[in-house]
């Protein structure tokens, strides 16, 4: 047992012994540890607070409505931009520390969030606020203490309506996308359409900039619905309803997102979602579409949106699945994928935190950036006058408007304040998706592609339906809507005609004794309806005869005081009358004439043979018988024996044969082929005037063997004559403007009257003109034929037109109507139905003087024949000229074999001079 014994105590004594060295071994190395290796973390420790130390803290506030998905997503994208701008640029000295504030969507709470992120925090930057509403009082606190700030999400108009220098846009402003809704409203021709907008200075910003782009491209603005932020379902069903009520079908939503839902979820509940409807959303609603809830967007199935257009990219597309994540995870695990993912605003908010980054550490550089804020005494009663302006305010401003870098919505450029967007892309709603149906910029118009850059060859702004795909319309309709249709308890148009008992070519009213049922025909009533078939959208309305008590002006003031809401019939556009109307183009002949009795043609004729020519072409053509008798006579005398002789007897020759031209009887006399081109070429001339001259002396001893009893009104002046016009007429203030005196001017009412008055004359009773407006006298003249002529016109007008109500859409459209119809036979029928003739005899146009011919008229024969004339006629004087030099050399050469010296025409003579002696007789030609 001992031996056992002593085995077990050794080894007891080993292993205490083993243990003894561990324990002596550990504690040496943590001496060593102690002495060396502390130190140097010691030393770490230090250099890693030195640099914290160095790092300077910025602080921005930030001001969103944090309980909304925009307000939640934005303050997210912030954090990751400091993240990752951080993380890129480690160097950077400071460091932007995020002071959020929650205005829970209040005005007041946003404005008192601003003042507390000032005077408090002290922050050198406001971010936010998160909608216009909330922008406009924040804008005036940042001027005044000069704290840079900088939105976007606030895109409406109203903020920078006045001078706010230190407010920095950094999104689209609602103006931008004006144009290209007014294209796209104009591709599809659709006339009228109707806005309807959110009723606060957010949604009214919108309004005085899309009115002119769409009136721009001749689209109307018919009517401005404006929606209450927080009216209930009733009264947007009453508003729904009156829309409904309207001919027209498309409509111009500008709302913010969840007003926007409501708006088409009681819509489609009314059945205003169903096919022949046109929705179009700005981009307030359409930046958010792919994020809206399923039950929003069901209900907005089929609208059309605008909104920014941001080109795809790898940092989009990274930066949005890290979003994505991260906001599911900060906020709603559970939120569908669609929802929780970014939108435009998202990443326009990511490079306003990485521009606020860069542009604090450049100004850090030279100034501090958060200087303490000491508040004064009686706070609470100036707490704006008591901020103060921030000294680093302006270099933090010029910072963030100079920088400029790549972001993730694209290029960070800001021009005048603001962020530009170049391009709109155009999407339509099918199902739960967007589709990208066509891109516009102002540069290309309506586009395919982004990198369109010209449609349909040279043209530089495209607005044609067909550079757009196929759209699915509400209803889920592949049909273009025609933009208008016939409206639910729709008004009829009252339209007020008038009620004449004379010219009732115009407006004839005939009323059924047993059923008092009116029918209403007449040359201005087709020309209406004709006009109204023309207008691209339905028009109802009914005739309402109304007894005008001898004056169409009452007639007119119906209209202004809306008891109608036209008047069709033959009322004149006169200025008077405009002031208080508008009146369409008008669709007559203007002008006011007078009508005279015509009389049989008693002037002499016995000098009537001369009148067919003017005095201008009888002395031309006797100057040309003349020219042609000497250029014949230089051409035949020296050939022709006919021509020679005395010079009284070729004289006589020459001008007899010209003369003997006008008749063709100049027979075979002439013999150079020179002479018979000239005399074949003034034959053909003198058969043209004579022609011309024969018919011009049929007319006048035919055609007008009628005359106008009187010509002028002098003749009537002077005479005292009687002259009369229609009742209630305004041409009676023409007369007395021409000095007619009251009792010389008598009143008519019928066809009949002008006929028996005029017949009667002035020293029966009657009268010897009537003076009415064309359209009248063309109506009576048609009636009564020759027996009567129109002399003048005396005055100008400018004709009939149909009455509106001041600024009525209905006015450019019928005026276009009526324009399309000049063009067209269908107005040619409708004169011959109710005006038979149209050739009217019309003094003062085509009188006797008229129908004489002028030299004018042959200018151009006589210019051919003088030039033919001239050149033949120097022809022959060269030929001549020539000869006689000629003759003269052979002459010459004679004389100097017998020694004499002979000076030849043309020769210049000898110095000194040689005389010699030379018979005279020989000299002789």
């Amino acid at each position: 047992m001992e031996p056992r014994g002593l085995l077990f105590g050794s080894r007891r004594a080993a292993a205490s012994s083993a243990a003894t060295c561990s324990r002596r071994s550990l504690n040496v190395a943590a001496v060593v540890f102690v002495v060396f290796f502390f130190p140097l973390l010691i030393v770490a420790a230090a250099a890693g607070n030195t640099t914290a130390a160095a790092r300077v803290a910025v602080d921005v506030g930030v001001i969103l409505d944090l309980a909304t998905a925009l307000g939640k997503k934005s303050m997210l994208s912030m954090e990751m931009a400091l993240e990752d701008v951080y993380a890129a640029h480690p160097e950077f000295a400071t460091r932007v520390a995020l002071r959020a504030r929650d205005s829970r969507g209040d005005v007041v709470a946003a404005a008192s969030a601003a003042i507390d992120l000032i005077r408090n925090e002290n922050v050198a930057i406001v971010i936010g606020p998160q909608s216009t509403l909330q922008a406009e009082f924040v804008t005036y606190l940042a001027n005044k203490t000069k704290v840079p700030v900088i939105t976007f999400s606030a895109t409406g108009d109203a903020v920078t309506r006045y001078h706010v220098p230190y407010f920095i846009r950094a999104c689209s402003k609602d103006s931008y996308q004006v144009a290209s809704i007014a294209a796209f409203v104009k591709a599809y021709e659709w006339r009228n359409v109707v806005l309807v907008y959110e009723d606060n200075n957010y949604g009214v910003g919108i309004l005085p900039s899309i009115t002119d782009a769409l009136q721009g491209v001749g689209v109307n603005v018919i009517n401005r619905s404006a929606f209450p932020a927080y009216s209930p379902n009733n009264h947007i069903d009453v508003e729904l309803y009156k829309l409904m009520t309207m001919q027209t079908r498309v409509f111009i939503v500008h709302m913010l997102p969840a007003r926007a839902s409501r708006l088409f979820a009681r819509a489609k509940a009314l059945g205003m979602m169903t096919k022949g409807y046109v929705w179009i959303v700005t981009d307030s609603i359409g930046i958010v579409l792919d994020v809206l809830p399923q039950h929003s967007i069901e209900s907005m199935e089929g609208i059309v949106g605008f909104r920014p257009y941001i080109a795809d990219s790898t940092r989009i597309t990274d930066f949005s699945s890290r979003f994505t994540t991260l906001f599911r995870t900060k906020y709603h695990p559970n939120t569908d994928i669609r929802m929780a993912k970014p939108t435009i605003f998202q990443l326009w908010a990511y490079d306003v935190a990485w521009a606020v980054a860069t542009a604090t550490e450049k100004v850090h550089r030279t100034r501090s950036l958060n200087p303490t804020f000491h508040p004064l005494g009686n706070i609470g009663k100036n707490l704006v006058d008591d901020l103060p302006a921030l000294p680093a305010g302006p270099e933090l401003l010029n910072s963030i408007l100079q920088g400029e870098f790549d972001g993730l919505a694209g290029q960070f450029r800001l021009i005048d304040r603001h962020l530009q967007v170049p391009t709109y892309e155009i999407v339509n709603v099918i199902g739960e998706k967007t589709r990208v149906i066509r891109f516009w910029s102002p540069d290309s118009g309506l586009t395919m592609s982004t990198n369109s850059t010209t449609i349909h060859g040279d043209a530089k702004f495209s607005t044609s339906s067909s550079e757009l795909k196929n759209i699915i319309w509400p209803g889920d309709s592949t049909t273009v809507p025609k933009g208008w249709d016939f409206p639910v308890n729709a008004k009829i148009l009252r339209i007020g005609v008038p009620l004449r008992h004379d010219f009732k070519t115009f407006v004839n009213v005939e009323i059924n004794p047993n059923t008092n049922r009116s029918t209403v025909s007449g040359y201005s009533i087709d020309m209406f309806e004709a006009a109204v078939k023309k207008l691209p959208y339905a028009l109802r309305y009914e005739y309402i005869p109304y007894d005008c008590a001898g004056s169409y002006d009452q007639l007119v003031s119906q209209v202004f005081f809306k008891k109608f809401d036209a008047a069709v019939g033959d009322v004149t556009i006169i200025a008077n009358r405009t002031r208080y109307v508008d009146f369409t183009m008008p669709y007559t002949e203007s002008g006011v004439s007078m009508l005279v009795l015509s009389k049989s043609d008693d002037e002499p004729t016995t000098w009537i043979f001369l009148q067919p020519l003017a005095k201008d072409l009888w002395i031309a053509t006797m100057i040309f018988i003349f020219f042609t008798g000497l250029v014949v006579w230089v051409i035949e005398r020296p050939i022709n024996r006919d021509f020679q002789g005395s010079k009284w007897k070729q004289c006589i020759t020459a001008f007899y044969f010209a003369f003997s031209t006008l008749t063709f009887s100049h027979g075979q006399k002439i013999q150079s082929i020179q002479s018979k081109i000239v005399v074949v070429i003034w034959c053909l001339v003198l058969m043209i005037l004579v022609q011309s001259y024969t018919a011009s002396l049929s007319s006048m001893l035919t055609a007008e063997r009628l005359q106008p009893s009187v010509t002028d009104l002098k003749q009537l002046l002077a005479n005292g004559d009687s002259v009369g016009h229609q009742n209630g007429s305004f041409v009676q203030s023409i007369l007395k403007k021409l000095k007619f005196d009251d009792h010389k001017i008598k009143v008519y009412s019928t066809q009949e009257e002008y006929a028996k008055a005029l017949r009667m004359g002035s020293k029966h009773g009657g009268v010897s003109a009537i003076f009415d407006e064309i359209p009248y006298l063309n109506s009576f003249c048609s009636k009564y034929g020759r027996e009567f002529q129109m002399v003048g016109p005396i005055d100008r007008t400018s004709g009939f037109g149909f009455v509106l109500p001041k600024g009525s859409p209905l006015v450019p459209d019928l005026s276009e109507a009526i324009l399309s119809l000049t063009e067209e036979p269908e107005r040619l029928k409708i004169e011959k139905t109710w005006f038979m003739d149209s050739s009217l005899d019309y003094y003062g146009s085509h009188s006797k003087g008229s129908s004489r011919i002028s030299f004018q008229s042959f200018q151009g024969l006589f210019i051919i024949v003088g030039c033919l004339l001239g050149a033949v006629l120097l022809i022959n004087f060269s030929k001549f000229l020539y000869d006689k030099c000629k003759e003269m050399r052979g002459f010459g050469s004679d004389r100097v074999h017998r020694g004499e010296r002979v000076v030849c025409f043309g020769e210049a003579q000898p110095q000194p001079p040689l005389i010699v002696m030379v018979d005279r007789q020989s000299c002789a030609c």
